[in-house]
C-alpha cells in the first residue's frame, strides 16, 4: 500500500517505551510502525519521572520514522493516597498540556487512536464532551480484565470505561479471549475487532546469527511476578536435569522476578541456564534462533508478542494454554501444557529433546507471516478505521 503522509493519525498511548523504561509498550509502537507504512502516524505519550528536575518536560523525537512527542511530568515518589491523587492530577492535565504543545507545531489529526484503557482516553473523551469533533478509537492489550488477573475494578472506573468505550468509533483487542472478557464486563461496541500485535519485519528476515543448537531453549519475558512463572520454568528443567537429559536454556529478561530466578537456578543447580538481562532487536533475534524451542510456562496472557515473534522466525513454541496463547499455537507450531503444570512443561520439552516431536520450521514462518507481517496488521486497522465511519484517507 502506498505511504500516503497528508493527514496524521495521533496515537495516545497509556503505555510506550521511554527513557525511563525502553521496553515498555513496545507491542505499541509495533503497531505505530506498521500503520505508518500506509498513514502517517504521531505519539503522543504521557509518562511520570521521578528524576524529573522541573514539574513537565516535552520533548520530541523521531523513531524509525515516527514522530514521538512525551510529556514527562515529576513522579511522586510517595504511595500515600493523597500524593497518588495528585499523581493522577498531573497525569491528566499533562496530556492536556501535552497536546496543546503538540497542536503547536502540528496540524489536528484526523483521528485519535487510544491505546490501554481509561487514563490514555480522557483526553480525546474530554474533548468530544465538550463539542470538539474528533473521532478516536481504541486498542485494548491489558490482561486486567482476565480472571487471572482480575484487577479490572472499581464502580467509578468501570462506569467511566463504558462511557469511553461507548463515545468511541470502535475497539480492537489483541486477542478473541481478551475480548470476550472485556465484553463480560460490559466493554462492547459494533465495531469490535481483534486484531494481532505484530511481528516486525526483522523477524522476517532470513535468520540472523546461528540455526538452532540441538537441545537449547530460550525464554523470553519481562519476568513479570504472578504472570511469567519464571521459577516453574526452572522447576521443570531440573526434573530433566535430574533424568540426566543434556540442554542448556537461555533466559532473556529483566523485571521483577529476574534476581529471584537467578538465585533459584543456583538453588536448584542448573548450571545450563545463562541470563541475558534486557535485551532488544536484533540480539533477541540471535537469541530465538539459536533455540529449539521457546518455552513460555505464564500463568495469563492476551497475545503474548514473543510468540508471535518466536512463530515468525520459525521456532515452535511450548507455551500454557492461556488466553490468546491457544489461537496462535498448535500441533503444527508448538506444544500447549496445564499452566502451574511443571511435569506437563518438563515432559513437553523432554518430547523435543529425544525427537518425539519435530517441527517444519518453514511452514511455521509461512503461517506467522500470513497472520504477524506488518503489512496484513495495517490492513486490517484501515479497514477496522473505515468501519467507524471513517473516510478513504
Amino acid at each position: 500500500m502506498a505511504n500516503v503522509k497528508k493527514n496524521k493519525i495521533l496515537f495516545l498511548p497509556a503505555w510506550y517505551p521511554n527513557r525511563t523504561n525502553l521496553s515498555v509498550g513496545s507491542f505499541i509502537r509495533s503497531h505505530a510502525e506498521a500503520i505508518n507504512c500506509s498513514v502517517a502516524v504521531d505519539v503522543l505519550h504521557v509518562c511520570g519521572d521521578e528524576k524529573l528536575a522541573q514539574l513537565y518536560h516535552f520533548e520530541k523525537s523521531n523513531v524509525n520514522g515516527i514522530d514521538t512527542y512525551i510529556l514527562y511530568f515529576k513522579k511522586p515518589v510517595s504511595k500515600h493516597p493523597i500524593v497518588q491523587f495528585f499523581k493522577a492530577c498531573l497525569y491528566v492535565f499533562g496530556q492536556f498540556y501535552g497536546y496543546y504543545q503538540y497542536r503547536k507545531i502540528n496540524r489536528r489529526p484526523i483521528f485519535f487512536h487510544v491505546h490501554v484503557l481509561t487514563r490514555a482516553a480522557i483526553l480525546p473523551f474530554s474533548l468530544k464532551l465538550f463539542g470538539v469533533n474528533i473521532a478516536y478509537f481504541i486498542t485494548e492489550h491489558w490482561s486486567r480484565y482476565l480472571p487471572q488477573d482480575n484487577s479490572y475494578r472499581g464502580f467509578f472506573r468501570k462506569m467511566i470505561t463504558k462511557l469511553v468505550v461507548r463515545q468511541s468509533k470502535g475497539i480492537t483487542s489483541v486477542s478473541e479471549n481478551l475480548k470476550f472478557y472485556m465484553k463480560h464486563h460490559g466493554l462492547n461496541h459494533r465495531n469490535f475487532k481483534v486484531i494481532s500485535n505484530v511481528s516486525q519485519d526483522l523477524f522476517f528476515k532470513e535468520k540472523i546469527g546461528q540455526y538452532s543448537t540441538k537441545n537449547h531453549f530460550v525464554h523470553v519475558s519481562n519476568f513479570a511476578a504472578n504472570c511469567k512463572n519464571v521459577t516453574g520454568i526452572l522447576e521443570a528443567f531440573k526434573l530433566l536435569h535430574n533424568e540426566g537429559l543434556s540442554f542448556s536454556l537461555t533466559m532473556v529478561g529483566d523485571g521483577d522476578e529476574f534476581e529471584l530466578a537467578k538465585e533459584r537456578a543456583i538453588a536448584l543447580g542448573l548450571n545450563e541456564v545463562l541470563f541475558t538481562g534486557f535485551l532488544y532487536g536484533e540480539i533477541v533475534v540471535d537469541r530465538i534462533v539459536e533455540a529449539e524451542a521457546l518455552i513460555l510456562f505464564s500463568n495469563y496472557e492476551t497475545q503474548s508478542v514473543v510468540v508471535t515473534e518466536s512463530l515468525s522466525l520459525g521456532v515452535p513454541v511450548v507455551a500454557t494454554k492461556v488466553g490468546g496463547v491457544p489461537e496462535m499455537v498448535d500441533e503444527s507450531n508448538g506444544i500447549l501444557v496445564a499452566p502451574n503444570d511443571v511435569q506437563a512443561l518438563a515432559k513437553a520439552i523432554k518430547q523435543i529433546i529425544t525427537g518425539e516431536v519435530k517441527f517444519d520450521s518453514e511452514l511455521i514462518r509461512s503461517q506467522a507471516a500470513e497472520k504477524f507481517k506488518s503489512d496484513v496488521i495495517a490492513e486490517k486497522f484501515i479497514e477496522f478505521y473505515q468501519d467507524g465511519g471513517i473516510g478513504k484517507f
